[in-house]
């Protein structure tokens, strides 16, 4: 059924697609999982329970419009997807475009994360405009980022690794917590950078300049000359916007994989407090 759905898809047009109802396997899951978190009583319930349904007056697809649902974030990342190929990156070449990642500060409280995201956008907006200023090679610098949330239990630290515990000892693991599966949300910035007559190095030290020079908080990674432009794009988007709610994601993706298939491999979902949690958060 995977591959004949897989092969049946390459022959619908764009506009088609958008109007075919069910979602992959993986995707169902996701799917499945969210609305479990919400649970029936939920007023985003019945909401994204109806995403996927025809309009019999307009017959237009109903859509939810909740991130964390797999057929919405899809069609948003062809959006994205479309605005950074036609719009934001129009004819600029692989050797000025960057991948970045930016670490902001662990907390345990989701609701503190605007706060940073906000510091963070200023502090960026600002950097670039006092570059500018200095210097007019900055003047084509331009950055589109998506924003994403990790998360882990308290008690995780100790088994990060290397570079991954030094940067959230650096950023300001918290200290103390009720208990040691409390949750500490990690969110950070993935953003392409178009560089412009600057070097990424530049880049780079005038973001660790303005506030964000923490161990590994930082990470500006060329282009992959190798591939097109196209491709690389796609490639940093589809990254960015994942919306994962896995904690070994990473192992999620090789689920249909013919080493793992019929091993009883077990996807490992966030607690559906925090799905749930994050989902409120999200639509505020």
């Amino acid at each position: 059924m995977k591959q004949f759905r897989a092969a049946l898809i390459r022959v619908f047009e764009p506009w088609e697609r958008r109007q075919i109802r069910w979602l992959s396997t993986g995707m169902q899951g996701q799917r499945d999982q969210v609305l479990s978190a919400l649970g029936m009583m939920h007023p985003l319930y019945e909401r994204m329970t109806c995403c996927g349904e025809m309009d019999e007056n307009r017959n237009n697809m109903r859509v939810c419009g909740i991130p964390l649902c797999p057929r919405c974030f899809l069609r948003r990342r062809g959006k994205e997807t479309g605005r950074a190929l036609g719009e934001a990156f129009v004819g600029v070449p692989n050797e000025q475009l960057a991948f970045l990642t930016l670490l902001l500060e662990p907390t345990l409280d989701l609701h503190s994360v605007d706060p940073g995201i906000q510091r963070t956008k200023r502090r960026i907006r600002n950097m670039i405009a006092y570059q500018r200023g200095q210097d007019p090679r900055w003047n084509d610098v331009q950055l589109t980022g998506w924003w994403e949330m990790d998360r882990d239990s308290y008690g995780d630290l100790e088994g990060f690794g290397r570079n991954k515990r030094i940067a959230m000892q650096g950023l300001g693991w918290p200290l103390f917590a009720r208990a040691y599966e409390s949750t500490v949300w990690r969110p950070h910035l993935h953003g392409i950078v178009g560089l412009g007559e600057v070097t990424a190095q530049e880049f780079a030290d005038a973001l660790r300049a303005r506030g964000h020079g923490a161990p590994y908080q930082v990470s500006l990674k060329p282009f992959d000359r190798d591939q097109s432009v196209v491709r690389n794009i796609k490639g940093v988007i589809r990254y960015a916007l994942k919306f994962r709610i896995e904690r070994d994601f990473k192992r999620s993706i090789a689920e249909n994989s013919d080493a793992t298939r019929g091993l009883g491999f077990v996807r490992s979902w966030w607690k559906q407090e925090d799905i749930r949690e994050y989902v409120e958060w999200l639509m505020c």
